[in-house]
């Protein structure tokens, strides 16, 4: 397939899968953040009342495999198959130039960038809406792009 042939998303549809994505991950990192608190309950014991169970020298380890696993989700999902499950809901595949899946390399810089994009108040979202291409921020900057996928065809057998 070349280029041409595959449109781009509109910014409300891309939207729409960030939030149902944004329901995956969240439930990925309750799960994450309950083994923590376990695992500080069997090291330390309860905490103390008006203690976080998380604060202390707790507090940048929990932040930083927090971060890792929103990273890893994303970046497993665009590189295994170019979709995670919200895009797959959505029709919205992220691509290379070749309309192949991402490398790691581009996975990771595209993860990164799309937090420059949200960090930049979603300027980097909102560009797709002035850009020739249809390109965010973080697919000009990864050498990616998301396509519209066609509508499933029904088999009549």
């Amino acid at each position: 397939m070349q280029n041409t042939q595959l449109s781009s998303p509109g910014l409300l549809r891309r939207l729409a899968a960030m939030f149902y994505d944004s329901w995956l991950v969240l439930a990925s990192l309750i799960f994450v953040v309950a083994l923590l608190v376990g695992l500080r309950v069997l090291i330390q014991g309860a905490p103390a009342e008006g203690e976080h169970a998380l604060g202390g020298p707790w507090r940048w380890p929990t932040f930083l495999l927090m971060m890792l696993v929103v990273c890893h989700f994303f970046v497993y999902f665009w590189h295994k198959s170019g979709q995670t499950l919200a895009m797959q809901t959505w029709r919205i595949k992220v691509v290379n130039a070749e309309n192949e899946p991402i490398s790691y390399r581009q996975a990771y810089l595209r993860f990164f960038a799309a937090c420059l994009s949200v960090a930049c108040a979603g300027l980097g979202y909102w560009w797709v809406l002035i850009d020739r291409e249809h390109k965010s921020w973080h697919d000009h900057l990864s050498g990616s792009r998301l396509v519209l996928l066609p509508k499933r065809t029904k088999d009549t057998n």
